[in-house]
């Protein structure tokens, strides 16, 4: 520094020009003989307003529980919308609360109705993300009515405060929906017994018993609340236990006599601290609200101790499709919580195939008549089975479904390097489980005259039969690679080694035509059909890459021809979300983008509330545009971490912070003026890193005060050597750059996209 600028300094006051001498330490070069200092990421994300910028707005009443607004802690849920003149409905759902016979199917509960004293005519409703709930007002022509609603993240209880004014006093009711399967039609002799309603005090109990057996019950009671009066209602599931009443009972009492200021800030805090695991803002407000209430509804319908997710999960609402689906639904779910470092949410399922391991052998039993193999048919209920397990399904027998789902498996491993995951089996299914979904495959493979091993007719979601369908092929080969992947590195010398090595060497090659990846030997991809299962080598399981040769022109038109062919006619909303994925993976930003624009503006599917329906729910399906965005800005797959691999042209900025990477990275990385600033990456397990951060000009590393020189690999790639718990600053220049995590900037007219909006006025007449 010359003597100038300290002079210069010196007349400053203070305080000034020590922040200011502090600023020059961090953003200049090393004297002689120092090492550049590290600065710490500086986060500056006022949470709760950026999560309002996020939050989805009705504009006018919701009239149908599609668009409604949500709430769920991973088991019990609600959905608020109007129902009628004078009603609004809270209509509610348990995950857990199934038939226990047949299919074992999800039941409808019913819902809590507030009958207003006059005609509704106007309200308004807000999703606040960051508290978790949902308020409301309502104008009737006696007065109106403000009401806040949660369900608390860790009682099984709805809370409904609300207040009143003028006539209007609103009232409350329970209205029971009648126990009926709609999947399955149980003749009049086995229908569920009517409901029993009863009232003990002022606590009313709805009692629900199953033909099955067991029943389930909702409770709820009135109290004085913060805003004048406070409803608390409680669903409880029980079986072969009749007892649901009692402990419904036994939940309103003490919700009702806790503490309620307690209750409200524990339930905050459990968001509050949630959503600060990962950040992402993008210059696209519409995209980027659309991703955090997908995240809310992640973390609304999954928690670790509670059951996985089905295409409903805490609500219900009339569906042909009440159980969980094997081949896409369950695994595209769960896709978006590894890269946005919420492995938790992603436990629900993981915990699922640990917990029911032997169910999955004896699927492969029934269905197959194979002793060592595992595999589940193509719905199952929580507990891995087709219903009672004593009848196997007449169609759809694909082993592949289950390999897909343990690739999930694979990813969180990967994502956490909890080696305990893979190395004691005693408690985790993996290994066991992915053994036994190749040792199916292994006792059906045919040699064929060729000298290659070929698969039998199996079916290729949702497509069609033919034998060696690409989408068993692409699960078997990344199966055998990755069972042999982890044999070497945990030394299990397992004497199946050399038969996957050899099934691997032998296996038919993927069958392809002019217009590329075909469905199977003798089915090309003719007719237009949301399922991308045909090309499941390329995204998720990333064995078929563009770097590969040949394979760029390959991928790229085996896409178009999914997306175009037939005038595109069958290709839904969740099919763009896919695709996009799919581009992502060529580093094409632009067509990655469009087709999460087009995804999001697909009406016919997704609600003005971000929910997805086909006819009937199908939750995920939106959800899984989350893995889309995030492929856009953070990809680790083939031992490699890609920082922003495919932005669009038209993106100037970018911002993520604590996205997780395969090898149990988080990776940080701020682009401004179209150019890649910095990146940040910290080892969480010491695995080797080895990353391409896309920076322009020569690459800078330092850690810990320590500068690194990098060792590039090629391509832009390079190595660094981070010890578990180390991190590493990665920019180019003279000086080290102060690494800030702050918010893009959003328009006022651009937040809140999300919700029931009014239609545009129109236009006054021109004299």
């Amino acid at each position: 520094m010359t003597s100038e600028k300290i002079h210069s300094l010196a007349s400053l006051p203070m305080m000034r020009a020590t922040r200011l001498l502090a600023l020059m330490a961090t953003c200049v070069g090393p004297a002689f003989g120092q090492s550049p200092a590290m600065p710490p990421l500086d986060v500056r994300v006022d949470w709760a307003a950026f999560m309002a910028r996020q939050d989805a707005t009705w504009e006018m009443l919701p009239e149908k529980f599609d668009d409604g607004a949500f709430l769920g802690n991973g088991l019990m849920g609600a959905t608020i919308y109007r129902d009628g003149e004078h009603r609004l409905r809270w209509e509610m759902g348990r995950a857990d609360v199934t038939e226990h016979r047949r299919d074992n199917a999800r039941l409808p509960i019913g819902g809590l109705i507030l009958t207003t004293a006059g005609r509704i005519q106007a309200g308004t409703l807000r999703l606040d993300l960051w508290n978790a709930e949902v308020r409301g007002e309502v104008q009737t022509d006696k007065g109106s009515i403000s009401f806040r609603s949660i369900i608390h993240t860790t009682e099984m209880v709805l809370i409904t405060d609300l207040a009143t004014t003028g006539e209007e006093k609103g009232t409350f009711a329970w209205e029971p929906l009648p126990a009926i399967d709609r999947a399955n039609n149980h003749p009049a002799s086995e229908a569920n017994p009517e409901p029993r309603l009863e009232t003990h005090d002022d606590i009313a109990v709805c009692l629900q018993p199953r033909f099955a057996g067991g029943a389930f019950a909702t409770a709820w009671g009135e109290a004085p609340g913060a805003m004048g009066r406070r409803v608390v209602l409680s669903i409880a599931d029980t079986f072969p236990g009749d007892t649901a009443g009692a402990e419904a009972l036994t939940t309103v009492t003490k919700i009702r006599e806790a503490d309620h200021d307690g209750l409200l800030a524990a339930h905050r805090a459990w968001w509050h601290a949630f959503y600060p695991k990962s950040f992402v803002s993008i210059p696209d407000p519409k995209t980027e609200s659309f991703y955090w209430i997908q995240l809310y509804k992640l973390a609304s319908a999954s928690r670790p101790d509670r059951v996985p997710v089905d295409l409903l999960g805490p609500w219900y609402r009339s569906t042909g499709w009440p159980r969980i689906w094997w081949n896409l639904n369950i695994e595209i779910l769960y896709l978006p919580v590894y890269t946005g470092n919420h492995l938790e949410l992603g436990e629900s399922f993981t915990n699922f195939l640990d917990k029911k391991r032997a169910n999955f052998f004896r699927n492969a039993k029934d269905i197959w008549k194979f002793d060592d193999c595992a595999t589940v048919s193509h719905t199952t209920d929580y507990e891995g089975l087709r219903g009672d397990g004593t009848t196997a399904p007449a169609s759809y027998i694909n082993p592949g479904d289950f390999t897909w789902a343990l690739h999930n498996y694979y990813l969180h491993y990967r994502y956490s390097m909890d080696e305990s995951m893979v190395t004691d089996q005693t408690a985790h299914g993996f290994y066991p489980l992915l053994r036994g979904s190749i040792n199916l495959y292994l006792k059906i493979l045919k040699p064929g005259a060729d000298g290659k091993l070929h698969l039998p007719v199996l079916h290729s979601p949702e497509y069609g039969d033919d034998a060696d369908n690409n989408y068993n092929l692409a699960l078997l080969r990344w199966g055998c690679q990755t069972l042999i992947e982890l044999n070497r590195r945990y030394n299990f010398n397992d004497p199946l080694a050399a038969t996957w090595q050899s099934t691997l060497d032998q296996l038919v090659a993927y069958p392809v035509d002019e217009h590329g990846l075909r469905v199977g030997a003798t089915l090309s991809f003719a007719r237009s059909h949301r399922h991308w299962s045909h090309m499941l080598m390329i995204h998720p399981l990333h064995i078929m890459t563009d770097e590969q040769p040949g394979n760029r022109e390959l991928i790229s038109r085996s896409i178009k021809h999914w997306l175009s062919v037939d005038d595109s006619r069958e290709v839904y909303g969740w099919s763009r979300a896919s695709a996009a994925s799919l581009y992502a993976t060529l580093g094409d930003g632009d067509n990655a983008i469009d087709q999460i624009h087009r995804h999001m503006a697909d009406t016919r599917f997704v609600h003005p509330n971000t929910q997805y329906t086909e006819g009937d729910p199908v939750i995920e399906c939106s959800i899984v545009l989350n893995r889309s965005l995030q492929d856009m800005l953070l990809q680790s797959w083939g031992n490699r971490i890609k920082v922003f691999p495919a932005l669009p042209k038209a993106w100037e900025a970018a911002v993520f912070h604590d996205l997780r990477a395969e090898g149990a990275f988080l990776v940080s990385a701020a682009r401004h003026a179209g150019q890649t600033r910095w990146v940040r990456v910290k080892s969480l397990a010491g695995e080797p890193c080895r990353i391409q951060p896309g920076i322009e000009g020569t690459l800078k590393v330092v850690t810990a005060g320590v500068p690194v020189a990098p060792k590039l690999l090629g391509d832009g790639v390079y190595e660094l050597a981070l010890a578990k718990g180390e991190e590493a600053l990665l920019y180019a220049g003279d000086a080290v750059p102060v690494p800030v995590i702050a918010p893009l900037p959003a328009a006022a007219g651009e937040a809140n996209a999300w919700g029931v909006k009014r239609p545009p006025s129109p236009e006054a007449p021109r004299r």
